[in-house]
């Protein structure tokens, strides 16, 4: 038992390391702790908190799924340089293991009744970012005294790798002095989960609105990583540049360039952009003089992209998604332009609650998930919901009177996307989705903050942190490279998480095991606001369900 201390709660020293029957590990100076615990990717480590009890990380991973886990290190005396670095896993295979260091932001007023004011971790700095494969300045990081320092640990597991047990560790330096190896553990489940997902995640990303923050306006490059940022997290990014293709369409001679268009959609509807994950939703772009001119003209523009989303094999992807939130006055015009889509064969979207009088008109509703009823209902067409403001407030609490108990009441316990609420809120999402029986969920932008000012620095809006914003920019700067990059976010591992569960699901039903995934389902999520706080018993939740699964598929193959 000591010696299983030693080595997960090592203290900074040069003297000689003490030997295990393994390998080598440093020797604790009792007079210099430095506590180190493990912590799962659903929780969220704030610089104060305890140091988690656990002292190994053990995953379990279908092929083609990321799983993670988190490494808390905390010194009675500052750490001058900690680092981490981590070997391939051995097992029937090699798998790369990526690190990060977890970055904290400083949030002056909390979201809505159950957020919580001051400093929370968000953004993930990679050693080694995955889009231009440059290094980056995760470590060494100086670490105050008595602060948790969170890391971020990472497996992908490719589609082609062999099930079983894989092992590794971690190694935590303080400079050249060796602090701790954290065990890693992974077990490979005998299933692969399918590289484009059957629930379709489309979020709003303006790249002009990247390029630009990242200091290369409209860089196509740029944009490529801010789109395949979303892609490698199982979110088909939606809006790009907003631009419609090149030329004109009228009744009597429509001439689209779509080569510019092409270039920009192509490789995230292809599959090549990250490769075989396919974007699972493309937008009408219309010229607003398009939609104000002639009715013909704006019916053969319509046509021609439903011609060329036929010749490029996108067009059960392709929807109308016009007038967000349309307002009752706005309903003729809607039934208008959806009249015109549907003659030329699009699909209607439109994010509002089931409405009569749009009846026959819309394809999809996409009402908000505080308003979404708890099952779609046979003529409801209610595909999708999405998540926003309304899950904490959407604005700031009063500070007394009958307005401040209205909104405790009415904005309490939603699921959502917003930092400094815990992992579990956003993980809810897509299984509440499930429950209901949705295809999707749309979120309206990955890049609000990055418009008028420093994410790193205000990253608050419509009375949430981190409402629209779940990138952060990485500049050459401030965290080294040559080219700018998107910083991912925690909340955007956990969404990745929530996606691949539903995968699971989806793949439990298809093996007969649907009573058990309904009864995960039920558990976890009975209730839109009565969704599972505890980070231990969702992953406890996931892994019977994976376990269950990978039993089927043995006994299937004997």
């Amino acid at each position: 038992m000591r010696a299983a201390l030693l080595l997960l709660l090592a203290a900074c020293t040069g003297g000689a390391p003490a030997r295990s029957s393994a390998r080598a590990r440093p020797e604790a100076r009792p007079d210099v702790p430095v506590e180190i615990g493990v912590a799962s990717g659903l929780e969220k480590l704030r610089p104060a908190d305890p140091v988690p009890q656990d002292r190994e990380i053990a995953l379990s991973a279908a092929r083609g799924e990321c799983e993670s886990a988190q490494i808390a290190v905390r010194g009675a005396r500052p750490i001058a340089a900690l680092s981490a670095e981590a070997p391939p896993l051995a097992g029937p295979g090699a798998l790369p293991v990526t690190l990060y260091r977890v970055a904290t932001l400083s949030l002056p007023r909390g979201s809505g009744p159950e957020g919580e004011p001051g400093e929370w971790p968000d953004p993930l700095v990679p050693v080694r970012d995955p889009f231009f494969g440059e290094p980056r300045r995760a470590f060494p990081v100086e670490v105050g005294a008595r602060r948790l320092q969170a890391i971020w640990v990472e497996v992908c597991v490719p589609g082609g790798a062999p099930a079983g047990e894989y092992r590794g560790e971690v190694r935590l330096r303080d400079g050249a002095r060796a602090l701790a190896a954290v065990p890693l553990r992974l077990r490979v489940w005998p299933f692969t989960l399918p590289a484009t997902g059957a629930f379709t995640a489309a979020f709003g990303l303006p790249t002009r609105v990247g390029t630009r923050a990242l200091g290369k306006p409209d860089d196509p490059e740029l944009a490529r990583a801010l789109a395949a940022a979303l892609q490698r997290h199982r979110i088909s990014p939606y809006t790009l540049s907003a631009d419609p293709p090149d030329g004109d369409c009228t009744a009597r001679r429509c001439a689209l360039d779509w080569s510019r268009f092409d270039a920009e959609l192509g490789p995230v509807l292809d599959g090549t952009l990250v490769p075989g994950v396919k974007g699972t939703f493309a937008e009408v772009r219309i010229p607003a003089k398009v939609w104000d001119g002639p009715e013909a003209d704006l019916a053969a523009t319509l046509r021609a992209w439903k011609r060329h989303f036929d010749a490029r094999g996108w067009s059960d992807r392709l929807w109308l998604y016009t007038l967000d939130e349309p307002r009752p006055e706005q309903f003729p015009e809607l039934r208008r332009r959806a009249r015109l889509a549907r003659e030329a064969g699009i699909r209607v979207f439109a994010t509002i609650v089931p409405d009569p009088a749009l009846a026959g008109a819309v394809d999809a509703f996409a009402p908000n998930l505080t308003l979404a009823p708890d099952r779609a209902r046979r003529g409801d067409h209610v595909s999708f919901s999405y998540a926003s403001c309304m899950s904490h407030g959407c604005d700031e609490i009063p500070a007394s009177g009958p307005g401040r108990a209205t909104m405790l009441r009415d904005f309490r316990g939603w699921p959502g996307y917003a930092i400094d609420r815990p992992g579990t809120a956003a993980r809810a999402v897509a299984w509440l989705g499930w429950r209901r029986g949705l295809a999707g969920e749309l979120y309206y932008d990955v890049l609000h903050a990055w418009v008028d000012r420093d994410p790193w620095k205000d990253v608050r809006a419509f009375a949430g942190n981190g409402d629209g914003t779940l990138l952060y920019p990485g500049l050459p700067r401030e965290l080294g490279g040559e080219h700018g990059f998107p910083v991912e976010s925690i909340r955007l591992k956990i969404i990745r998480d929530a996606l691949e569960d539903l995968e699971l699901l989806r793949l439990a039903e298809a093996a007969g095991l649907g009573e058990l995934a309904q009864a995960t389902a039920t558990k976890l999520v009975p209730s839109a606001r009565g969704f599972e706080r505890d980070p231990h018993r969702w992953l406890a939740a996931r892994a019977a369900l994976g376990d269950a699964l990978a039993r089927r598929e043995l006994r299937a193959k004997r």
